[in-house]
Parts: structure tokens; sequence; C-alpha cells
């Protein structure tokens, strides 16, 4: 996705250059993260980058602890394991899923454009076929309908979603649809990357996760997340061999770790995840339910102030419990070209995005708006504000 162009500086109190309203892309980072990043740094030049490492052990075993906490009941610290973003992650966890020829995965129309690419790459390859499950005119999945067709009957080895939508705040059903699945003895892959820390996620049921650092638990950029219960990651075939996630076996052939450090990677950026580890435990600390609430508000009021500004429509119900807004541009307008008038004339961070990001659920480009828990009343009225100017004045 296009970045928007160098803007102007200074405007936003707290510590920020702009007012930040894209969260469900890049979160702010918070001051200790900053910190506990740098002071990490500092260490590696002292001692080098291994040393470091392995004098932040037990930071890192306390950060999966953390995750799993977040995602369980039914996970461990030893379920949880590190990739490049969750883009690698899904990638990885759906080359190793056991699927043969003539094997079936459920999905859904507004699968993330990425995601989407991985499943149409392993269907083309494999002859898997992607049964598309029915979803409402608001893309959620609609659980009678899934009942009427009978969930065990349609044959399906895999079932994969994003818990909530990238394109359009809607929040699936995931808990539901994980207990039908399971009831069919159909396993999960659920991509938790825009719900993780931002909407609770403690008791969804799926036999796999993957997520993301620099969202919605503002931590660095550069850090995927895998989660998966010991008894799935046996049945797993990992895709790939090096040195940090396979061994040889005795007729000189590699074969993959046991247990999760199969499907995990080699070098990585160890910064990003001492940054991740303070910011989830601020997360705990805080208390997720708490944040959640007052994320959610936050959202849910700004889709009541931006609805119907100068022509643009919010894509969601308007009381749908999450800070993913989505605006649906008037005739004419280029919600790209608004984007880049927001940040350039009004130091207002927001995303845009074509087609290609859903191409089987989006008929247009859109305008997301992402508040976090830093945001202010006063930024939304802003943002409002500003996109009447700028689409009146195209």
């Amino acid at each position: 996705m296009s970045t928007p162009p160098a803007g102007p500086t200074g405007q936003a109190r707290d510590g920020s250059e702009i007012i930040h309203l894209d969260s469900a892309g890049c979160a702010r980072m918070s001051g200790a993260t900053v910190a506990a990043c740098a002071e990490y740094l500092a260490q590696e030049s002292r001692v080098g980058g291994y040393v470091a490492e392995l004098r932040h052990g037990e930071r890192s075993a306390a950060l999966r602890a953390d995750l799993a906490r977040l995602l369980g009941p039914d996970l461990s610290t030893d379920d949880v394991t590190f990739h490049h973003s969750a883009s690698t992650a899904f990638a990885a966890l759906v080359d190793a899923w056991p699927l043969s020829a003539g094997g079936r995965i459920g999905v859904v129309p507004g699968e993330f454009g990425s995601n989407s690419m991985v499943l149409a790459a392993r269907a083309a390859r494999d002859g898997i076929e992607l049964v598309y499950l029915p979803v409402d005119g608001d893309g959620r999945i609609d659980l009678d309908a899934l009942d009427r067709i009978d969930l065990a009957g349609l044959g399906l080895d895999l079932v994969t979603f994003p818990h909530i939508l990238s394109h359009r705040g809607i929040i699936q059903p995931a808990a539901e649809v994980t207990a039908r699945a399971t009831a069919a003895g159909v396993p999960v892959l659920l991509d938790v990357a825009q719900s993780l820390g931002h909407v609770p996620t403690v008791g969804l049921g799926a036999a796999a996760y993957v997520g993301t650092s620099r969202k919605w638990l503002r931590g660095p950029r550069g850090v995927g997340i895998l989660a998966i219960p010991a008894g799935i990651v046996e049945r797993l075939v990992a895709p790939s061999r090096c040195l940090h996630t396979a061994t040889w076996d005795g007729r000189g052939l590699p074969v993959p770790l046991s247990g999760i450090a199969g499907l995990g990677i080699g070098e990585s950026a160890m910064v990003a995840r001492v940054g991740l580890a303070v910011a989830v435990g601020e997360l705990v600390a805080a208390g997720p339910h708490t944040v959640s609430s007052r994320i959610t508000a936050i959202g849910m009021s700004a889709r009541q102030r931006l609805d119907e500004v100068a022509g643009w429509r919010v894509g969601e119900p308007l009381a749908e419990p999450s800070a993913i807004v989505t605006l649906i541009p008037p005739s004419g307008v280029d919600p790209h070209a608004v984007r880049d008038r927001l940040y350039t004339g009004a130091g207002i961070l927001t995303s845009a995005f074509a087609t290609a990001r859903a191409p089987r659920d989006m008929s247009g480009p859109l305008l997301r708006v992402s508040p976090h828990i830093y945001t202010e009343p006063d930024g939304i009225e802003a943002l409002a504000q500003a996109l009447d100017r700028f689409t009146r004045t195209r």
C-alpha cells in the first residue's frame, strides 16, 4: 500500500507530531516501549546481540506467556513462537497444514488480500478447493445459514478467516464458528492481526492463531505471532528447514524440531520482541477488557460523528463494537487523494486502500480510520472538519 507524503510537524499534544488515526496499520508505541528498545540496543552494542538476547530470555518467556493468556485458555508458553509478520506466519501455517489433493478450505469473501494470495497459491498447487462460507450483507459469517448448510456436510479440511476484517470493522462470531467447526471435526486457523489487543480474544477455541506486533498491541514492527496447541502442531509439516528450526537425521536429511519450534524462524530483530514484551505487559497490567472497552467506545463515537460528513458513509453498522471505521467516498472522490490531503494539510494520519485488499468483498476504494486509547475526542472532530473541507474543495 502506498504511504502518504511527508506532512507537518508539531501539531498534536501528548508527544505526537500528528493526529494518529491509523492503529489498524501501525499504532503508536508507548514511551516505556520505546525506552526498552533503546536500552536493549545499547546493551547489544556493549555485549553483542546474542549475549543480549540470552540476558533477555526471561522477558521473551514472559511475552510468550502473556500472549498465551490473551489467546487461551488452551495455550501455554510453549505453544507460542514468532515470525516476521502475521502474513509470513499465515503463509507458513497454510503451507504446513496437511491437505491432500482435492481437500477443501472454508474461507470468507472478506479475507485479507495477502492471505487470499497464500490460499490461492496453495489451492492451485495442490488442487485444493476454496469454499466460501455464507456471510450477511456486512460480510459477517451468517451462523443461521451455516447451520442450514451443515458444516459437517461440507467436507472441509480447514476453516480460516480474520477475526476482524481489515477493510471493514466487522467482528466475526469467531467463538461460535470455531465451536461449530470443532464439533464437525474441522480445525480453524484464526487471523487475530486486527483483534489481538483490540477486542477480547480469550476462549475463541481455534486450532491455530496468527497475529502481529505493530497494530493494536502497540509493539514495534517486525514481529509475527504464531500460537498453536501442542496437539495440533504435531500434525503439521514444517515448510522450511534451517539450523534454527530443524536438525539432521541419521540419513543426512533435515527433520523439523519437535513442537512449535519447527515453525519458527532463525535470525530476527530481538529488539522488536523486547519492545513487544513491554507493550503486551502494559496491556495485561491495564486489563485487556478495560482497554478494549475504551478503544471500541472511541470507535463507535467516531462512526457516529463521521457518518454522512460531506457525503461519506460509514462501511459498518454504527454500533459495531470495534475501532476500525471505514468510510465509503461520495461519487467521484478518491480516498487516496483525500488521505494525502488529510496528512499534508491537517496533520491527520489515516489509511486508504484499493479493492485488491479484499477483491471479493470490496466494490471500490475506501478510507480507513482507526483510533486507539491515545485518541482524544477533539482528534475525531478535527478529522470530521478536515474531511468535510477537503472533500468539498477537491
